[in-house]
Order: C-alpha cells, then sequence, then structure tokens
C-alpha cells in the first residue's frame, strides 16, 4: 500500500510508472516551502527498471547535468568537491551541477498518488543551482510520456551529461 506524500524534502527519492509501463526515479535537490508558490526541484535519474526500484539501485544510477562553475556563488566544501572530482576526475576543477524539473507544490498536490517515496539520500546543497537548465514539470502526463524515453535523448541535445548519484551523497 502506498504511503500518501505529505511533504518533500531534498534528497528524497521518488519513483513511478512512465508511459512504458516501466518506473523511473526523480531525486529532489532543492525545495522552496517559505511562501505561497511553493516548489520542489528534482534531477532526472537514467534509473528504468521492470520492478520498483531499491534505494541502492538509485544509488548505482546517474543523473543528468554539467560541470559548471558559477563564480563560486553556489559553493560546495572542499570535501564535497573532492568526492565529486574522485569520481568525476574529469570535471575538475568544475562544479557538478543538475538539470532541473520543477514542480508547483499545488499541482504536485493532484496527482501525488502516482509517485511513491522510496527513500532519501543526503545530498549536497545547491545541485540544481550549479547547472545550467531546468523545465517545469508540474504536469502528470509530461511527466508520465517524457520519461518514455524521451528525456534521454532531449537532456544530452540540451547539452547535459550522465553523472553518478554517488558523486553528490554526503558522506
Amino acid at each position: 500500500m502506498k504511503v500518501k506524500i505529505k511533504d518533500i524534502n531534498q534528497g528524497d527519492l521518488l519513483t513511478f510508472k512512465a508511459a512504458d509501463g516501466r518506473y523511473k526515479v526523480l531525486l529532489c535537490t532543492s525545495t522552496y516551502k517559505d511562501k505561497s508558490t511553493q516548489n520542489y526541484t528534482f534531477a532526472a535519474l537514467t534509473v528504468d527498471e521492470q520492478q520498483k526500484p531499491t534505494k541502492q539501485i538509485v544509488i548505482e544510477s546517474g543523473f543528468y547535468g554539467v560541470g559548471n562553475r558559477k563564480e563560486d556563488y553556489f559553493k560546495y566544501s572542499n570535501k564535497e568537491l573532492e568526492r565529486m572530482w574522485s569520481v568525476h576526475p574529469e570535471v575538475k576543477p568544475y562544479y557538478i551541477g543538475s538539470y532541473g524539473l520543477t514542480i508547483w507544490r499545488k499541482d504536485f498536490m493532484r496527482f501525488q498518488e502516482n509517485f511513491e517515496k522510496i527513500g532519501n539520500l543526503e545530498i549536497v546543497n545547491n545541485l540544481d543551482k550549479n547547472g545550467n537548465g531546468s523545465m517545469n514539470a508540474s504536469d502528470w502526463n509530461f511527466i508520465r510520456d517524457f520519461f518514455n524515453g524521451e528525456h534521454h535523448r532531449l537532456l544530452l541535445s540540451r547539452g547535459q551529461k550522465l553523472f553518478k548519484i554517488e558523486s553528490i551523497i554526503k558522506h
């Protein structure tokens, strides 16, 4: 039985079935809850499973993003950078940032029953802020259809690369 999602926090892993009938996962990279028009930003992951994925499958997957330097405004700690660069030495001296999928809370509440929270990862702050793009994903039909294989081609055409989840997990 699915548990109703009451709140979403950074690091939450939400799984859902896309139009192809396979499970996909979104990783919450940040939330804005201070005032009205609350929203969540997610990274698109490479998870594509016949059965409901586990947290371990997510850790072994990837996400779409770029190696980017934003004038040190959204900094990572030296420890976080060393972790990123140990997993992805090809991006050094740049920061890894994710491509953002923004979902407004009021919209999410209309289709939340399509998602299931499967865990939480303690990830670096500012992951989406160090990325270089985002899109509004506040429609269930868009999400379901977008993750039917189209997202790989589209995100790669927008200059996004694949990075390992382990590079952004705090230890």
